[in-house]
């Protein structure tokens, strides 16, 4: 087809207004200078999420506690497992011993170490520090049967109100680990679970001495996490 001047300057004019198509994500060199660290985040705000989705928050210099029950999810990433009797991503990890529990800590540590300011690490709250942490945390924001009878698994983290702090679940969902043993053959648990139907149980004081002889998957044991300087110990 032979074309005229007319038809030749029309599509001259036409190619020279088509829009640019954008490059796309792939087509972009990445860039991981502007990914702030836990370090740079934890400068300047009082609460952080690290690489794992845990969210933290701070609680005096020196120590962060997490938001919420250490999830499924965040367990998944790191222990590439997840032992839960009642799965749900977003669930507290259930079935944990104490020692699974410090693994996790350990490797989050190590995963995280690059981002982290020097001197921090991952650990589980001290039974000194779980006290502080549960400050005003209210029965009526437990997840547990002793508050709803229908109840018969754990729920998703955050189901019900924070404490003082900002914390959730500090009560109730999951019996929580504590770093400190008793003695060197008992742990500690704290804050009752989603299955404490007696009120004695349910109290803030109440402590759960664990043999570690029987150191056996229970669907009412699991932990929290806590990002502390080595300064503050």
């Amino acid at each position: 087809m032979k074309l005229n001047w007319q038809t030749t300057l029309f599509l001259a004019a036409t190619l020279f207004v088509l829009p640019a198509v954008p490059a796309t994500a792939q087509d972009r060199p990445e860039s991981t200078n502007d990914v702030p660290t836990l370090k740079q985040l934890m400068s300047t705000n009082s609460i952080v999420t690290n690489s794992v989705g845990l969210v933290l928050v701070k609680i005096s210099p020196g120590l962060w506690a997490g938001k919420f029950d250490t999830t499924q999810d965040a367990y998944q990433q790191i222990m590439n497992n997840n032992p839960s009797a009642f799965k749900n991503p977003q669930g507290p990890v259930d079935s944990v011993s104490w020692n699974e529990a410090m693994d996790f800590c350990a490797k989050l540590a190590s995963k995280e170490k690059a981002r982290l300011p020097d001197g921090y690490s991952y650990s589980l709250p001290t039974q000194s520090q779980w006290d502080t942490l549960v400050a005003n945390a209210s029965l009526a924001d437990a997840v547990m049967k002793l508050n709803n009878g229908n109840i018969s698994s754990t729920a998703a983290v955050g189901s019900l109100g924070p404490n003082s702090f900002g914390l959730y679940d500090m009560r109730g969902n999951v019996w929580a680990w504590c770093l400190d043993a008793h003695d060197p053959a008992v742990r500690v648990l704290r804050g009752g679970a989603w299955d404490t139907m007696d009120e004695p149980s349910s109290r803030i004081v109440f402590r759960w001495y664990y043999s570690m002889q029987n150191d056996q998957p229970r669907n009412d044991f699991g932990f929290r996490v806590v990002l502390e300087s080595s300064s503050a110990q």
